[in-house]
């Protein structure tokens, strides 16, 4: 009973006053953080927005790294200001954070590992914000809206947003480094004309050159189109469901691929559908022995 009542006098002969000034530093040290960090960003931002000098989605990917490291920023100098009162100098500081990071690191190898493998990511510009991409083989792909140095965030194309952490990606497969080739193919009867079929996809292809001139993709230095719309041609005899198979093809802007794909198809479709192409189709006999029916 006598130890617990020294315990309280020590508690009470605490000297109130330090420790109210310990809280009012750290709280303010907070906020100026938070503060220096929104200035920086809104700065960031606001030279992006009036500026020139960088692609746009070089210019999203710099503000999606600034956003998610400034987190980290806050938390480093909220520890540091809130255990610096306790200790004596800086060197000692220095040692006391490198055996905390020390133990850290012991417990926490796979985040270590996620933030090496996003800081390789991006540095070496693997990805940016606003690629669309397919991570370790998944056939869903979707668009990246969050980079940062321990995972990155994708859009899909159901609307769903996932987190995936930077050390889980072993495969990806980016669909938005710079252009994007469109690749439609058409499958007809073997019974419908092959020099009209190619005839009308070249009709298809010239219109869709009028129309898509903004999303062709155009060469740095020639102002060339790098690949306009184009009958690939005739390519396969026997595919399933036989048929002819041939293709048209054409090199886009990266960031107006999913619009001209669609548009592509549509036209594609309605002009099958307008000129009564034939499709592929199963021919079933059935033979009749007197008893059982045989399909053919």
């Amino acid at each position: 009973m006598q130890d617990i009542i020294k315990q309280l006098i020590l508690f009470f002969e605490i000297d109130w006053g330090n420790v109210l000034d310990y809280f009012l530093s750290l709280f303010f040290t907070t906020i100026l953080t938070y503060f220096i960090i929104i200035v920086i960003r809104f700065v960031l931002h606001q030279f992006f927005k009036k500026t020139n000098f960088l692609d746009e989605k070089i210019e999203a990917t710099i503000e999606s790294v600034v956003k998610n490291t400034s987190n980290y920023i806050v938390f480093i100098v909220i520890i540091i200001a809130a255990i610096k009162p306790f200790i004596g100098n800086l060197r000692e500081l220095i040692v006391a954070g490198g055996i905390i990071a020390a133990v850290i690191g012991f417990g926490a190898q796979k985040l270590i590992n996620d933030l090496l493998s996003g800081i390789f990511m991006i540095f070496e510009k693997t990805i940016q914000k606003g690629d669309f991409v397919n991570i370790n083989g998944e056939p869903e792909g979707g668009t990246i809206e969050e980079i940062g140095f321990r995972a990155i965030k994708i859009r899909l194309l159901n609307g769903k947003l996932v987190t995936i952490p930077n050390g889980e990606i072993r495969r990806m497969v980016n669909g938005s480094v710079e252009m994007r080739r469109i690749f439609e193919s058409i499958i007809v009867s073997f019974h419908e004309n092959p020099e009209k079929v190619t005839e009308l996809l070249q009709e298809i292809c010239d219109e869709l050159n009028e129309r898509h001139k903004g999303y062709l993709k155009r060469d740095k230095y020639t102002g060339e189109y790098v690949e306009p719309y184009r009958v690939y041609g005739l390519h396969s005899l026997d595919t399933s469901p036989y048929g002819l198979k041939f293709s048209i093809t054409a090199t886009v802007n990266d960031h107006d691929y999913t619009v001209a794909a669609q548009e592509t198809k549509l036209l594609v479709a309605k002009r099958l559908y307008e000129d009564h192409i034939l499709m592929p189709s199963r021919q079933i006999f059935l033979q009749n022995d007197g008893n059982h029916d045989f399909m053919h």
